[in-house]
């Protein structure tokens, strides 16, 4: 029998861990079902529903990403006993003492496991929509981006959603958080390893960020309360069942 204590207090001291894993070969109807009968009832009556077999590949791929990383972070191996917030955050409800969080853009999954709540986001970036900035963004943001040169102003855009998304998602808010609520406060050149401090109106929110080296043409960014996080991230193989 497990020894919540002791495994609590490790999780309380253990640092933020960032998986990463390319759905592509899910994407392949045998593989597909293979995997079918390592996810909970809800994930596969999902999976079944969606019409691609790219959206099929995604949604199965974060759960078996997130099943992975809970085996090779803590040993264990069983069905996932998940439940959704409010406003849709997930979290386990037999290993409260585990969070996690997960995102996915392009064909790949990102997971983030932590002793305590987190966010993450992944970003493929695709074609710059400024008309975007102006919707959600705060307005010293928009000015900041709009103040950059030319060339810089896409990643400048998707590093900043990023950034907001995965505070968000941390907050176990998602989008019931209106972007335009809280604003990120930076100086001329975007710190992909710098202090990136957050307010809402003249108050500081005290969460930590980093920025993960991911793709090249993708931004990755995870929030916690923590600043305790790994430093690199670590890629999971979808051709090998867990």
């Amino acid at each position: 029998m497990k020894d919540t204590k002791l495994f609590t207090f490790s999780m309380n001291n253990s640092k933020i861990r960032i998986f990463m894993a390319d759905t592509l070969p899910l994407q392949n109807p045998q593989r597909l079902d293979d995997y079918l009968n390592q996810i909970t009832l809800e994930r596969r009556e999902k999976i079944l529903r969606l019409k691609s077999i790219q959206a099929q590949a995604l949604s199965m791929g974060a759960e078996i990403l997130l099943k992975k990383a809970v085996f090779k972070s803590f040993g264990i191996n069983k069905e996932l006993d998940i439940k959704m917030g409010f406003h849709g955050k997930p979290s386990f409800i037999n290993d409260p003492e585990i969070h996690f969080n997960l995102s996915h853009s392009g064909n790949y999954v990102v997971c983030a496991l932590a002793g305590d709540d987190v966010g993450v986001d992944l970003q493929r970036m695709k074609e710059l929509n400024l008309a975007l900035a102006r919707r959600y963004f705060a307005k010293e943001e928009v000015k900041w981006l709009f103040d950059l040169p030319v060339e810089k102003q896409k990643k400048g855009f998707f590093d900043l959603w990023s950034i907001k998304e995965s505070y968000m998602k941390y907050t176990g808010k998602g989008f019931a958080l209106p972007m335009k609520t809280f604003s990120v406060r930076i100086g001329e050149e975007f710190p992909d390893n710098g202090e990136v401090i957050l307010y809402e109106g003249n108050e500081k929110i005290t969460v930590s960020f980093k920025k993960y080296k991911s793709l090249e043409d993708y931004v990755l960014w995870c929030c916690s309360g923590s600043s305790n996080f790994e430093e690199d991230l670590e890629w999971m193989n979808m051709e090998k069942e867990v």
